[in-house]
């Protein structure tokens, strides 16, 4: 039987991601002589210019790699390309339709398949003998990762790096956590790739010039022993890459620290995901997490390496409610990382959390991507005023252009969380929320707030730094806004 020219469709949410998944699958499809390539486009291209391309394609099959940021964006396309190429075979596969797949194969009448679990030799399976009948397929888990090829063949590496995209990377797969709330609650195990590969492959990214390399692994640091290895190589690596990874702060030792301590400005990131400082909370969701040693290090690191820091938070899970979200807020603020991620409750198909929802009075979005509306303990206001938090963190911490005029000007306020719920106040009341509010116009928006609620004494110490740090930020030609020539 003839096998099938193939296209495997990735929908980014953002221009500067990749997906390792369809290189893996066209890679391994490749070895096996088979005709099977990838394309890739962002959740924000016009639906009608990515059907023209794959229609220009016209493949015997084309399989769409799904998660809860593109699920929707995916179903619209594979409605209208079935339309269009009615004989060709569509597939899906990917973790948001993993878990009820007959209900979506069956709602969705222009899919022809759906594949469970990892793809590889499954969607080679598919290509090579593709099934009469539609029907649910079940993907085989890869337990040696080293028979696994490397996902990016050099064209495509060239490509990814030329374009400044970020270089999407896993050396194991699986986590030896099961938080209620993540996929990792749905699967045991954690596989590795030899670390010799992973040391030659780092350097291969390196040596084409990647930007940033970011680990996937779901916590990079839970053999100490490799992190140890991999990191002092990444460290001793000539260029300019920047290597980010996720890990369980608590887990650090002295000796990760310690090397840690090599590392140049901008080399290394790390995102830790605290997610709440609620005990209660950390045992309800199954979570495995020592607060103490996780401040302890993150304090270390913050204050003897270069290591860049990304905290996060999530808003709405189960025994948390506003002010206990607020107390985790301000323990994780205090902490003073690079970056703080204030999301929110996303029940993931396949999760524990999902499944035991009503355990809790979760009540979410049926849509993806399933973001929580109220719990037991977190109402909708309760939601909708933390949204706005959210929105005014973003703007002016996470942007990394107030960092000293945030330090003084939270200092006036019984707590940083009041700080950011007042402002996020100031902006309801302006209707500043959903406009296109300019970076420079921030400034402006600031001083108004501050100078309605400090003395004349506080608030010039405020702006003083606030016009050190708008110098640094914006050339004289950007004009001079009326609270600069007062201070």
């Amino acid at each position: 039987m003839k096998s099938l020219k193939t296209m495997l469709v990735a929908v980014n949410a953002k221009y500067v991601h990749t997906n390792i998944a369809v290189r893996y699958i066209s890679q391994v499809c490749k070895e096996q002589g088979l005709d099977c390539g990838f394309c890739e486009f962002t959740i924000n291209e016009p639906q009608f210019n990515i059907i023209s391309k794959l229609y220009a394609q016209d493949c015997d099959a084309y399989g769409f790699s799904c998660y809860i940021w593109n699920i929707g964006t995916v179903l619209k396309l594979c409605k209208s390309l079935k339309k269009l190429r009615p004989e060709r075979k569509i597939f899906l596969g990917g973790p948001d339709v993993s878990f009820d797949a007959e209900e979506i194969l069956s709602e969705n009448p222009f899919v022809d398949y759906i594949i469970c679990g990892e793809g590889e030799n499954c969607v080679a399976d598919l290509i090579k003998m593709p099934p009469d009948e539609r029907c649910v397929l079940y993907g085989e888990r890869i337990e040696d990762m080293n028979l696994l090829p490397f996902p990016y063949a050099d064209d495509d590496l060239k490509r990814t790096v030329k374009g400044e995209k970020l270089v999407y990377y896993e050396t194991s797969r699986g986590c030896p956590f099961s938080c209620s709330y993540c996929l990792s609650s749905a699967s045991s195990g954690v596989r590795f790739l030899p670390l010799e590969r992973v040391k030659e492959e780092i350097e291969r990214f390196v040596k084409s010039g990647a930007k940033t390399i970011k680990f996937v692994d779901r916590t990079f640091n839970a053999d100490k022993n490799r992190a140890i290895r991999i990191w002092e190589h990444c460290l001793s690596l000539e260029g300019e890459t920047c290597f980010h990874f996720e890990i369980g702060a608590d887990l650090l030792s002295d000796a990760e620290i310690d090397l840690l301590k090599m590392a140049k400005p901008g080399q290394i990131q790390f995102e830790i995901g605290v997610q709440t400082t609620n005990q209660r909370t950390i045992s309800e969701i199954s979570r495995t997490m020592n607060l103490e040693k996780l401040a302890k290090n993150v304090s270390r690191l913050k204050n003897e390496t270069n290591v860049m820091l990304h905290l996060d938070l999530i808003a709405g899970l189960p025994c948390e409610d506003f002010l206990s979200f607020k107390k985790s807020f301000n323990d994780v603020y205090n902490l003073s990382p690079d970056v703080l991620q204030l999301g929110f409750l996303k029940l993931l198909k396949g999760s524990a959390l999902r499944k035991n929802a009503g355990n809790y009075g979760i009540e979410f979005c049926q849509e993806s991507p399933y973001e929580v509306f109220f719990t037991n303990d977190l109402s909708f206001d309760d939601v909708i005023r933390l949204k706005e938090v959210e929105d005014v963190l973003e703007r002016y911490f996470n942007s990394g252009r107030f960092k000293e005029t945030l330090k003084k000007a939270t200092g006036y306020f019984e707590t940083p969380f009041d700080f950011y719920l007042e402002l996020s106040g100031y902006w309801k009341a302006k209707d500043l929320f959903g406009q296109g509010v300019k970076r420079i116009s921030l400034y402006s928006h600031l001083y108004e707030f501050l100078k309605d609620r400090l003395c004349e004494k506080e608030l010039a110490k405020v702006m003083k730094t606030m016009k050190t740090e708008f110098e640094m930020w914006h050339s004289s030609g950007v004009g001079t806004p009326d609270w600069y020539k007062i201070y």
